[in-house]
């Protein structure tokens, strides 16, 4: 998935992976007893989430940034006839409703298809052959997502600025030192910063930029004026927490969640 720029060059490229791996557990029954009673159909999902973040060429830009997943757990557990799924259909869709249930998960703002896609379909057939009575018991089933997300910090806050207005041909870049019109044919045309309207060669604003996304001048945050879901991306890259998604309240009586680990 990409965020493009205002040519159409791509300006955030990310993408999601995901790998699984199941065990099966020992059957369950119904009682305290240990005998009597039809075998419960389980479920464990376990998840551990990372996300790494690339940013630019820039010194300041340079290192991975590793998002605060942890691991969370959501499990299924089907005590009576018809919670059970009757064929792969419904294993998938209780697949998904433990996928949802993950809330370092959601914090990836994953597309509906990156959702699909980290669907573990090859515990499908196995849950399925459960569901008909053809297995016993339930399956503990390991996910890892890590998600990958790259982009040029210069060129995304240059998206947020402007080509300076006429009225500034007879000032100086503040980082060069040279008249900003005079020196246009190097340095690029001037351009003006959002908020502050202080105006630089594109080239030196671009250079800068790789190092501080702020204002020479007044160190106004330019990362404020952004799209935001460019704002987004470089504040995680900067350490600053992202808004909490959204909590889930509808999931079934039969999908229990587990608060995350800590990293």
């Amino acid at each position: 998935m990409e965020s493009r720029g205002k040519n159409g060059s791509a300006l955030i490229r990310r993408r999601v992976e995901a790998t699984t791996s199941c065990v099966g557990t020992p059957p369950q029954t119904k009682g305290s007893g240990g005998g009597g009673g039809e075998p419960e159909f389980s479920v464990q999902l376990r998840c551990i989430v990372t996300k790494y973040i690339r940013a630019g060429r820039g010194r300041g830009q340079r290192r991975v940034g590793s998002y605060r997943g942890g691991g969370a757990e959501a499990s299924f557990v089907a005590t009576c006839p018809e919670d059970v799924p009757g064929d792969e259909v419904g294993v998938r869709g209780v697949m998904r409703r433990l996928l949802r249930a993950i809330r370092p998960l959601r914090y990836l703002d994953l597309t509906d298809d990156e959702w699909e896609a980290i669907l573990p379909e090859d515990v499908v057939p196995k849950l399925a052959d459960l569901a008909r009575g053809r297995g016993d018991g339930g399956l503990d089933v390991h996910l890892a997502v890590d998600r990958h997300v790259r982009y040029s910090a210069p060129r995304v806050l240059m998206t947020g600025c402007n080509e300076a207005a006429e009225g500034k041909d007879d000032g100086k870049c503040s980082i060069c030192f040279e008249a900003l019109r005079e020196a246009a044919a190097g340095k690029g045309v001037p351009v003006e910063l959002p908020g502050c309207a202080h105006a630089f060669h594109r080239r030196c604003i671009s250079k800068w930029f790789g190092e501080k996304p702020t204002c020479p001048l007044c160190r106004g945050d330019v990362t404020k004026h952004l799209d935001p879901e460019l704002r987004k991306h470089v504040a995680e890259f900067n350490g600053d927490d992202p808004d909490p998604p959204t909590v889930l309240d509808d999931s079934p009586r039969n999908i229990v969640a587990s608060p995350p680990c800590d990293p």
